[in-house]
């Protein structure tokens, strides 16, 4: 049966009376017509604290304020647990978070992470492992060896990771992070493992080290623990974050340290899954790789930008400090981020059973 196709102008009627309705509908619905979200006066961003929440006022909060008029206010620290539970119970309180790259690697893994907009801003210019899909690296920081030079000189100081790990070739108390990552792989590269091929670590490698240090090992479990063993000559030797010991250089303490096969660790930023100001967050995340903003950061902490561009605005003296500049970077790795958020429960077992070993 062939049925009569009604008029252009009853077709044009039509559509217009649907809008109608359905406009007529949104206001009764809604009880106002769409009025557009507000800007936040303020956005919540918790992070470490310390030296590093100073430096990201300078570099990051003032500068976003002044560009956008959104204030930014610090808070302490969210570990995993934290970000899981609030997010889990429909309580995301916080726009935008700085976390330690495995644990947003961790969250990633757990879909509790809002994906990262790169339409917002160019992230070619980024290092290659900065631009991840629900996270972005921020920093670069580095787990490096650090000596009291009341009994090592660079010249006598261990070379490397395997004397590091041969008490002795290089007589000796060390000291190590008492936490799995980190630890593992520098315990495999000082069992031979090559730093270019790090990942998977090569475990038994990483125990046996470990199992030769164990007699001459003192653990720490915080940045300021590390640097007061190394620095009070509790230890001769020992791993440190470098921005724990680079001002008490500085200031005469009687502590080295060295970039050499430095792992590089790296503050991230997510956003949680339910983030009320996913927009001006996103924003407030392209203003902090800003390539001027990043070289602003490391003038304040001496923590590598993620921006490449930064490294041509800081000058001769800044770039001795950081762990990726192009002086300091050659025989540095990565942490693999994604290696931890996926292996890292069945190691933390492994290890926390040879720490009661």
């Amino acid at each position: 049966m062939i049925t009569k196709q009604p008029s252009s102008k009853r077709s044009t009627f039509d559509r217009r009376r649907v809008l109608k309705g359905m406009a007529a509908t949104s206001v009764a619905l809604t009880g106002f017509p769409y009025i557009a979200k507000a800007k936040p006066a303020t956005m919540t961003v918790p992070n470490s604290g310390g030296a590093l929440e100073e430096a990201f006022k300078v570099a990051y909060f003032d500068t976003f304020q002044k560009k956008t008029g959104i204030q930014i206010l610090g808070a302490p620290y969210m570990d995993t647990a934290r970000v899981k539970a609030m997010v889990e119970n429909n309580a995301v309180d916080v726009d935008i978070l700085n976390i330690d790259a495995t644990e947003a690697a961790a969250l990633a893994r757990l879909g509790l992470l809002e994906p990262i907009d790169y339409s917002v801003f160019d992230k070619s210019t980024l290092l290659p492992a900065a631009a991840k899909e629900h996270y972005v690296l921020v920093d670069v920081a580095a787990y490096i060896m650090a000596w009291n030079t009341k009994t090592f000189t660079a010249e006598t100081r261990p070379k490397n990771w395997a004397e590091f790990f041969d008490p002795a070739t290089k007589e000796g108390q060390r000291s190590l992070w008492k936490l799995a990552p980190q630890t593992l792989e520098v315990a495999a590269m000082g069992g031979g493992q090559a730093r270019d091929k790090l990942y998977p670590i090569d475990l038994d490698l990483a125990f046996k080290s470990l199992d030769r240090l164990k007699a001459d090992l003192t653990w720490w479990t915080s940045g300021a623990q590390s640097a007061q063993l190394v620095i009070g000559g509790e230890v001769d030797v020992g791993t440190v974050w470098n921005g724990r010991v680079f001002k008490a250089k500085n200031d005469g303490a009687p502590v080295d340290y060295t970039f050499d096969n430095a792992l590089y660790v790296c503050d991230s930023m997510v956003i949680p899954k339910g983030a009320k100001n996913k927009k001006e967050a996103m924003e407030f995340l392209a203003n902090m790789v800003d390539a001027t903003n990043q070289a602003t950061f490391s003038k304040a902490i001496p923590y590598g930008p993620v921006n490449t561009k930064s490294f041509e605005l800081l000058d001769a003296k800044t770039l001795e400090l950081l762990p990726n500049s192009p002086q300091n970077g050659k025989t540095a790795v990565f942490q693999d981020f994604d290696y931890w958020a996926e292996k890292g429960p069945e190691i933390f077992e492994r290890f926390n059973k040879w720490l009661v070993g």
